[in-house]
């Protein structure tokens, strides 16, 4: 049987552009794209000091349509979301969002993700990893009906000190009383359009969702609009050390999903360090007689912020002690906004606290001192203000 031209085009190329390709092409200087869950984005535009700069002192636009995009409808979404997520998935009230780690039955982490509720009626799930069948199967049970949208749906962001004011510049009045977490539906010309005060890169930031037919229209809007607060457009790598600023770990990357690890790579929210988006004195949800057994007896594993010495360049990922390997890098970079070297490292969990030196090994066979620090490595005042101040 033949297919359709939308299925052959959804499904059957490799890697696809996304609703908002036409302009991030056009102002991709570089060239460089990379696949994100088989969408084509911009690694980096210009150069990722610029981009990270913006993410940190103006404003950046980037295009999220990497992300997953769950519609769920029925009358018990709110039962089903707290069974999923950690028991906290349906506290969600009305214009609101939140963030959410969902497990699987043995406590490994599927995925951190954001509820989102604009009305009464209308829930998404967002998550950087591709799970329909098994959110599906999790629905037995449930009066509920999960759809991915992602096709149908096109986000992008606006994040930076500035990124609020140019929003009411570009026309998105109502948006400077947003607290973090809370969720406007409004009309930009003729197409619906909903804003969350939400960001993955520890500032302020927005996400801004509306039809894939209405992508580029409203994009433009909001380029145009702010163009006195000259936003710049931020590619993956620019996101991505912000990323690992704000202390986030990256699904498959910094931590494989439980749906695809092997037994000795799963990783529970607790191990990750997600374990407060838990909530344990409500009812049953997946994964909890699991995760209620490590919070008593201790994790083995976990994922930390770390901070190497210096600026020497480690050889390899592979963390050290006295006593011999204890653990890798998952994620390393040189923070501009730290002035050092930040990253994540899966450690095992019995040295956390111990007096002992932990340490990589330069090029040259040195020794490089590491030392456990505490996340966010870097936290914006601008991030939790209401309204924000413009800048």
């Amino acid at each position: 049987m033949s297919k359709s031209p939308t299925e052959t085009q959804s499904w059957d190329l490799a890697v696809r552009p996304t609703p908002l390709h036409a302009r991030t092409a056009q102002f991709n200087r570089t060239n460089q794209w990379t696949q994100v869950l088989g969408w084509t984005v911009p690694s980096v535009y210009d150069y990722l000091e610029g981009e990270h700069a913006a993410l940190r002192n103006a404003c950046a636009l980037a295009d999220l349509n990497g992300l997953v995009t769950y519609q769920l409808s029925g009358l018990d979404v709110c039962e089903y979301l707290n069974r999923l997520a950690g028991g906290c998935g349906g506290d969600v009230g009305i214009g609101k969002c939140r963030r959410v780690a969902i497990s699987d039955d043995e406590g490994g982490l599927v995925a951190d993700g954001v509820v989102i509720r604009s009305a009464q009626s209308h829930w998404l799930l967002t998550l950087p990893v591709r799970c329909l069948d098994w959110l599906k199967i999790s629905t037995r049970g449930f009066d509920c009906i999960v759809q991915d949208v992602s096709e149908t749906t096109s986000t992008f962001a606006l994040d930076g000190p500035s990124s609020c004011a140019a929003l009411l510049a570009a026309g998105m009045g109502g948006i400077e009383a947003l607290r973090p977490g809370a969720v406007r539906a409004l009309k930009v010309g003729t197409a619906k359009v909903t804003v969350a005060r939400i960001s993955a890169t520890g500032g302020l930031g927005y996400e801004i969702r509306c039809d894939v037919d209405d992508a580029l229209f409203v994009f433009d809007r909001v380029r145009l609009g702010a163009e006195l607060f000259r936003p710049v457009f931020a590619g993956q790598h620019a996101r991505h050390l912000a990323q690992l600023e704000a202390g986030h770990p990256r699904a498959n990357h910094d931590y494989e999903s439980a749906l695809t690890a092997s037994l000795v790579d799963r990783r529970s929210a607790f191990e990750v360090g997600l374990g407060a988006l838990l909530e344990f004195s409500g009812g049953h949800f997946t994964g909890k007689n699991a995760l209620m057994q490590q919070r008593e007896n201790g994790a083995k594993r976990a994922i930390v912020g770390i901070e190497v010495e210096g600026d020497l360049q480690p050889d390899g990922r592979l963390i050290s002690t006295s006593a011999g390997i204890v653990g890798e890098v998952a994620s390393l970079a040189w923070s501009p906004s730290c002035k050092k070297q930040i990253g994540l490292a899966d450690l095992r969990a019995d040295i956390l606290g111990s007096a002992g030196e932990i340490s990589m090994r330069g090029h040259n066979g040195q020794k490089i001192s590491v030392k456990i620090a505490s996340r966010p490595f870097y936290t914006c005042p601008n991030a939790r203000r209401t309204p924000p101040e413009a800048q």
